[in-house]
């Protein structure tokens, strides 16, 4: 797994383009739906929290070799007008966003984010080839034969939903999710859903003009829908992410998956270099790992590190290298989130960077078969193994 050789400066260059790049966690369909933006269009990645900027266009991710994007859904939870009242203001000044977001239920704006993205698909080209830039994919078996292409196959755009409430309390949304394609569904995100209870505390950074101050109570977990919703993701075929859960709730989810079928935490740090409760701790590492999961490394360093710095890189690896010695090398993945409202370091900020990720690893002393099932050999064979019905 890892050697006492650092690997030459060409051969990372080489690892990385050969490399399959799977990244479990990404957000441009929000800059798409919310604020119009063109996933075509290659614009600058600003250093620090923007949530106008763009980090995953199709242009982003085609430099930095990212073969399979886990492309995340996220419908804006009420509950977010509640912590933050000037948000309200919205109303007035994006009234099409308004109307759009907040005056539809959470499936339709689902489903209607869905389609912003498939729209905003066909229409790029890469200029090199004349073909696709990106390409969605809604099976397995649209998957492997995009893979066969080869070389330049484009970008592999696999839907993915954020949050339970998108499925109203009701299992027949879940079916309709699948039958679109939906690789898998992150049960919890800010606020408490039908399912289950969330343990995400916001930002500091983000704690202002009396904003985002709610707390959670992690002592609850999973409810009885959610243990409903989780079994029929297990009979459909859907793989479970656990981010965002509480501890008692994933605790939950691993008993009543068992060895069934793989878990995904999608984007996480480690809990024993950042102990918040959204981290995981190790014998959680170890239980996703022996279930034949993957946990994916969340590049945001408010959750990788104990005291918060803008240069993170440093500690993506760390955390990397802790889950790998925790839960082995088949373990461990990249969710980087990168859109997703959220502040990447600033020495790997947008989907063009990965190639840095890469060089760091091989410096570092991961033999190529290790960065090959970091970069995305493990998240492929969860694909394989959890994606579709059984």
């Amino acid at each position: 797994m890892v050697t006492n050789t650092p690997q030459t400066a060409p051969d990372w260059e080489n690892l990385h383009e050969e490399a399959t790049l799977v990244d479990l966690h990404i957000h441009p369909s929000l800059k798409v739906s919310l604020f119009h933006r063109l996933l075509t269009t290659r614009l600058y990645s600003a250093r620090g929290f923007d949530p106008f900027s763009l980090r995953s266009d199709f242009t982003s991710l085609r430099e930095g070799n990212v073969d399979v994007a886990l492309s995340c859904i996220y419908a804006p939870e009420h509950g977010i007008l509640n912590e933050c009242r000037p948000l309200r203001l919205l109303r007035f000044i994006t009234p099409i966003v308004w109307r759009k977001v907040f005056c539809q239920t959470p499936l339709q704006v689902t489903l209607q984010m869905l389609d912003d993205l498939e729209r905003a698909i066909p229409a790029s080209r890469d200029r090199s080839t004349g073909g696709p830039q990106a390409q969605i994919v809604r099976s397995l078996g649209e998957l492997e034969a995009l893979l066969a292409q080869g070389g330049n196959h484009p970008t592999a755009f696999i839907h993915a939903v954020e949050g339970g409430h998108s499925l109203e309390g009701k299992l027949s949304s879940l079916d309709t999710l699948f039958d679109r394609g939906v690789a898998y569904l992150t049960l919890a995100h800010f606020f408490e859903n039908e399912l289950v209870y969330p343990c995400y505390p916001w930002p500091e950074t983000l704690q202002h003009f009396g904003c985002f101050q709610g707390q959670r109570n992690v002592a609850l977990g999973l409810k009885p829908f959610g243990e409903a919703v989780v079994e029929r993701m297990v009979e459909l075929g859907m793989l479970i992410d656990i981010s965002h859960c509480t501890p008692a709730a994933r605790a939950r989810i691993y008993d009543i998956v068992g060895n069934r079928a793989p878990l995904i935490a999608s984007h996480v740090g480690a809990y024993e270099i950042n102990p918040d409760p959204y981290n995981l701790k190790d014998w959680e590492v170890r239980r996703i790992a022996d279930g034949g999961g993957i946990v994916g490394v969340i590049f945001m360093n408010y959750w990788l590190m104990p005291r918060e710095s803008a240069r993170g890189l440093n500690f993506i690896t760390r955390t990397l290298e802790h889950f790998v010695r925790v839960g082995g090398i088949e373990a461990v993945g990249i969710g980087s989130d990168f859109d997703g409202f959220t502040d990447p370091p600033d020495d790997l900020k947008d989907a063009s960077e990965m190639p840095k990720l890469t060089q760091r690893l091989l410096a570092e002393g991961y033999s190529r078969d290790a960065v090959h099932n970091i970069l995305g050999g493990n998240a492929l064979r969860v694909l394989r193994q959890g994606w579709g019905k059984r």
